[in-house]
C-alpha cells in the first residue's frame, strides 16, 4: 500500500509539474517585460516606452514614422486577440476558424460589405496617410512575428495563429465602430414590423414624436409583409453582438465642457464618457504619444494608430453618438423580363431598370466544405434580403439597405488633423472630414474656447423617414448629405458650457432631418441643471456629475403611478409605498425604492403592449430599450388604450395595469430575495460581470468542456460586481430588457481634462490595459471605476516627476 501510495505521490507531483510549466507557457509567458531592451527592424531611431502603474505606454519617438510603428508594436503586445476579433468581423472570417455554425455570420458580414468599403477607402487615402498606417501595421505584424512562441492563450485554445495584419484592417475599424453606432438599423426595422400589428393611429401613439415636416402618416403602397420578411436579418444582427459581448444598444455617452468663468481654475474643464458594450478586455487603450513636434495623451482603439478621445498641448476633445438617422430600407422591384436587371424608375410609360451589381464571396469553413457566396447590389446598397430564402414573403420584391457607412470617407485623416490641432479653427476643420459614425465632439481649449460640433454624412431625403423606401421612384431616393455649416453646432454660449447626452439637438423649427430615436431626456436634464446652477465648478464637482445615480424618468413615473397604488382598497401595497415615497430617486447601491420601480417598469411595459403588438413584436422593440422607455413614459403620463388588455372581456385602465403590474414585482422580489424588503437593494438586484468576447458564448454551451468554462469563468471573467445607476442616470448602468438586471452598457473610459492644471488630467476604464488575463493591468481599473475613483493620466514631463514608471527601450535593429 505504501509503495502505491508513493507512486500515487509522484504522479500527482508531475502532473502539477507539467500544469505548472503549462501555464507559464500559456499565460505568463506571453506577458511583456515593461524593462526590457530590444531590437527592432521598422525603427530608424531609438524609441522609448515609459509604462506608468497602470500599464498606459508613454511612447517617446524622434519621428511619427518611429511613433506609429511602436504604437502598432505595442498595440499588439497588449491586445493582440481583441485586434484578431476585429480582423474575423470586418472580413467575414468566423467559419474559417470557428466552424460551419457561423457561416450565416460571415455571410451577414460580407453582405453589409465592411471589408469591400474599407478597401475603397484605402485606394482613396492620401499617399501620406497610407504611409503612416503602413508603419503602424509594419509594427503590429513584427510583434507577431516575433512573438510567435507567445501568444495569448485565445490562439491556443482554439489552435489559431495570428493573421498578418495589413492597413486595410486598420481602415475597417471605423466601419465597425460605425456600424456599432448604429441604432436606426433595429429601430426602423423594429417600427416597420409594428406597422404590420396596428392600425395607424394605434402606431401613431408608439411612434418618437418629431417635426411636422415628417409627419407619421402611413405609406399605403407598402406592402405589410415586408417587415416580417427581414426580421431574420435582426436576429443575425443580435447574433453577431452577442458573440462578441457588445449587446448592449450602442447608444449613449455624455460629454460636456464648462468655460472658464463657471470654473473655480477660471480655465476651461472637459469631461467625457462614452458608453458602449462592456467586456473584457474594455474597447479603449490608453496612451501617451511626444515626438519633436507633437504630445497627445488620450484613448486609442487597438487596430487604429491615432488618439480618439484625447487632450494635446493646446485643446481636449471627446465623443458621442448624434443619434442621426444614417439608414435606409428599400423596397427593390426586380425587371420581370430580365432577372439580372431592377427598376430604378417606374413612373414612365417605359419602366427604366439598371443591371445588379454582383460580388463574389469565398468563405472558408474549417472542417467543412468552402462556401460561395454573391452579394447583389442596387443604386441603394448590398440586397440583404438575399441573406435568406424569403420568396414565400416577399414574392418579387427585394430588400436593399443604404447606409452612409458605405461611401468613401476619410476618418482617419480627419482624427491625424485632429490630433495636430493647436487652434478651434484647425480642430473645426478636421472634424469636417469626419463622415461615419455621425457623432457630436465637446471641444475645449487653453484659450478659453468650449464648443459642440456636429460631424457626420446625414441624407437629405423626403417622405418619412422612418419606413420602408420604394426603390423604384427616384424621388425616394437620398438627395446629397446635410452640410456641415448647417449642421448643428455651439461655440462660447452665453450660458458658459455645452452638453449633449444623445438628446435631441435642435427645435423643431430647425429645417433638415436629422434624426427621431434621442435618448430620453433623463440624463441632459440631470446634467444641466448640474451646471446651470453652479459659478465655480471643481474637478471635483465633474467627478460627482459622471458618477451622478439620480434618474429624471424615475421621478416623473413614479409621481403617476403613486396616487394610483395610493388609492387601491384592495390591495396592500404599503411596503413599496413606504419605498417609493421616500426615495429620493437615486439608483445608489442600498435603495430598495430602485429595484421595485425598474422591475415594475419593465412589467408594466411588458402588460401593456405585449397582447396589442404580440411577443415578437416586442422582442425586437425591446432590443432597443428606449423605444419601449419614451412609449411607456408617454402613455403612463397621458393614458392610452394600449392599457385594454385584448385577450379578456373586460376593459382595463391605466389604474389596473399599474395595480397589476406593482403586485406581479411585490411577487418576483419575494420569490428572488424573500419577504424581507431590505434585501431588495438595487446592489443585490443590478450586476455586472465583464466576461470575454466568444469565449463567453463558447463556454456557455451545453456541450462546452468543463476545462473551457473553468478558465472563462475564473480566469477571463471578472465579477460579478453591484453597480450604481440605470440606463436613465448619468452613471449609465443599462441592461438589456430581455435579460434583465446583468449591466452590460455603460461607460467605456471616464475622462476629465481641467486646462488649469494642464500637465496631468483623470481617467479610469471599467477593466484594465491589458488582454492577458494574467497581466496585474487586466481588471485592475475595475474597483476604482465602480467606485467612482480615478487616476492621472500624464502630458508632459509632469510625468517623470509625479509617478513611477518602467523604460522599455526599443532599439532600430542595425
Amino acid at each position: 500500500m505504501r509503495t502505491f501510495l508513493k507512486i500515487l505521490l509522484l504522479l500527482l507531483f508531475l502532473i502539477a509539474g507539467f500544469a505548472i510549466i503549462g501555464t507559464y507557457w500559456t499565460f505568463y509567458k506571453p506577458l511583456p517585460d515593461y524593462s526590457a531592451t530590444l531590437s527592432l527592424n521598422g525603427l530608424n531611431n531609438p524609441v522609448d516606452v515609459h509604462w506608468d502603474p497602470y500599464g498606459v505606454p508613454y511612447i517617446y519617438a524622434e519621428s511619427e514614422e518611429d511613433l506609429y510603428y511602436t504604437a502598432g508594436y505595442i498595440h499588439a503586445q497588449e491586445r493582440l486577440w481583441q485586434m484578431t476579433l476585429q480582423q474575423l468581423a470586418a472580413e467575414g472570417r468566423f467559419a474559417e476558424f470557428l466552424g460551419e455554425d457561423l457561416v450565416e455570420l460571415d455571410k451577414y458580414q460580407r453582405a453589409l460589405g465592411f471589408w469591400e468599403t474599407a478597401q475603397r477607402i484605402e485606394d482613396e487615402a492620401s499617399p501620406e496617410m497610407v504611409r503612416l498606417i503602413q508603419k503602424y501595421t509594419d509594427g503590429v505584424n513584427d510583434y507577431a512575428r516575433e512573438n510567435a512562441r507567445d501568444l495569448p492563450i485565445e490562439f491556443t485554445l482554439l489552435d489559431m495563429e495570428p493573421i498578418e495584419w495589413t492597413s486595410t484592417h486598420t481602415f475597417a475599424v471605423t466601419r465597425l465602430m460605425a456600424w456599432d453606432q448604429n441604432i436606426y438599423w433595429w429601430s426602423e426595422l423594429a417600427y416597420a414590423s409594428l406597422e404590420e400589428k396596428l392600425e395607424p393611429n394605434r402606431l401613431q401613439e408608439l411612434f418618437p414624436e418629431y417635426s411636422d415636416l415628417y409627419p407619421t402618416t402611413l405609406d399605403d403602397n407598402q406592402s405589410r409583409t415586408i417587415a416580417s420578411s427581414i426580421m431574420p436579418v435582426l436576429s443575425i444582427e443580435q447574433k453577431r453582438r452577442s458573440l462578441l459581448s457588445m449587446e448592449g444598444s450602442q447608444w449613449g455617452s455624455n460629454a460636456w465642457a464648462v468655460s472658464g468663468e463657471k470654473s473655480e481654475g477660471e480655465m476651461p474643464i472637459l469631461a467625457g464618457d462614452p458608453h458602449m458594450g462592456l467586456s473584457i478586455p474594455g474597447f479603449w487603450f490608453e496612451m501617451h504619444y511626444n515626438t519633436p513636434n507633437q504630445s497627445i495623451t488620450g484613448a486609442s482603439i487597438p487596430g487604429a494608430p491615432f488618439i480618439i478621445l484625447g487632450n494635446n498641448d493646446h485643446m481636449a476633445w471627446s465623443i458621442t453618438n448624434m443619434m442621426a438617422d444614417v439608414l435606409d430600407f428599400f423596397v427593390e422591384q426586380p425587371d420581370q423580363d430580365n432577372p439580372g436587371r431592377y427598376i430604378v424608375d417606374s413612373n414612365s410609360e417605359n419602366p427604366e431598370t439598371e443591371p445588379f451589381r454582383y460580388r463574389n464571396e469565398l468563405i472558408k469553413v474549417k472542417d467543412g466544405d468552402d462556401v460561395l457566396f454573391r452579394v447583389r447590389h442596387t443604386q441603394n446598397g448590398p440586397v440583404i434580403s438575399d441573406l435568406y430564402d424569403s420568396d414565400e414573403l416577399l414574392g418579387d420584391q427585394l430588400v436593399s439597405v443604404a447606409w452612409t457607412g458605405h461611401e468613401v470617407s476619410q476618418e482617419g485623416e480627419a482624427v491625424y488633423d485632429m490630433n495636430r490641432a493647436t487652434n478651434i479653427d484647425q480642430f473645426e476643420e478636421a472634424v469636417q472630414k469626419f463622415k461615419s459614425p455621425a457623432m457630436n465632439f465637446t471641444y475645449a481649449d487653453r484659450d478659453g474656447n468650449i464648443a459642440l460640433f456636429s460631424a457626420g454624412n446625414i441624407p437629405i431625403r423626403d417622405y418619412n423617414p422612418l419606413l420602408f423606401r420604394r426603390g423604384d421612384d427616384p424621388s425616394y431616393r437620398w438627395n446629397g448629405q446635410i452640410p456641415f455649416n448647417e449642421l448643428p453646432q455651439l461655440k462660447n454660449p452665453p450660458s458658459g458650457f455645452v452638453a449633449h447626452a444623445n438628446n435631441k439637438l435642435h427645435t423643431d423649427s430647425y429645417r433638415h432631418y436629422i434624426g427621431s430615436f434621442w435618448a430620453p431626456p433623463s440624463r441632459i436634464s440631470r446634467i444641466s441643471r448640474f451646471l446651470e446652477g453652479a459659478d465655480s465648478l471643481s474637478v471635483l464637482d465633474m467627478q460627482q456629475l459622471q458618477f451622478d445615480a439620480f434618474s429624471d424618468h424615475a421621478r416623473e413615473i413614479t409621481e403617476e403611478i403613486l396616487p394610483i397604488l395610493r388609492s387601491d382598497s384592495e390591495n396592500d401595497f404599503s411596503t413599496v409605498l413606504t419605498y417609493l415615497e421616500n426615495w429620493d430617486y437615486n439608483y445608489h447601491p442600498n435603495s430598495t425604492a430602485a429595484s421595485i420601480f425598474d422591475l415594475f417598469f419593465l412589467n408594466v411595459s411588458q402588460n401593456t403592449l405585449t397582447d396589442d403588438i404580440g411577443e415578437e413584436a416586442y422582442e425586437a422593440l425591446i432590443s432597443l430599450n428606449y423605444l419601449p422607455i419614451q412609449i411607456m413614459s408617454r402613455l403612463l403620463t397621458y393614458d392610452s388604450r394600449f392599457f385594454d388588455d385584448i385577450q379578456t372581456e373586460e376593459t382595463e385602465s391605466r389604474e389596473d395595469l399599474v395595480r397589476q403590474s406593482m403586485l406581479e414585482t411585490i411577487s418576483q422580489l419575494e420569490e428572488e430575495f424573500g419577504d424581507e424588503a431590505i434585501n431588495w437593494r438595487w446592489e443585490n438586484v443590478n450586476q455586472i460581470s465583464l466576461k470575454p468576447p466568444l469565449f463567453t458564448e463558447a463556454a456557455e454551451a451545453p456541450d462546452a468542456p468543463g476545462i473551457l468554462r473553468v478558465i472563462v469563468s475564473n480566469l477571463m471573467s471578472k465579477g460579478p460586481y453591484p453597480v450604481r445607476g440605470n440606463a436613465m442616470t448619468v452613471n449609465k448602468a443599462q441592461y438589456s430588457w430581455d435579460n434583465p438586471f446583468q449591466v452590460n452598457l455603460g461607460p467605456s473610459i471616464r475622462r476629465i481634462i481641467d486646462f488649469s492644471s494642464p500637465g496631468r488630467s483623470l481617467s479610469v476604464l471599467p477593466t484594465g490595459q491589458s488582454g492577458n488575463p494574467l497581466s496585474t493591468h487586466y481588471g485592475d481599473q475595475t474597483d476604482m471605476w465602480l467606485e467612482g475613483r480615478y487616476r492621472y493620466i500624464y502630458r508632459d514631463s509632469t510625468f517623470f516627476q509625479q509617478t513611477s514608471y518602467q523604460t522599455m527601450h526599443l532599439l532600430p535593429l542595425r
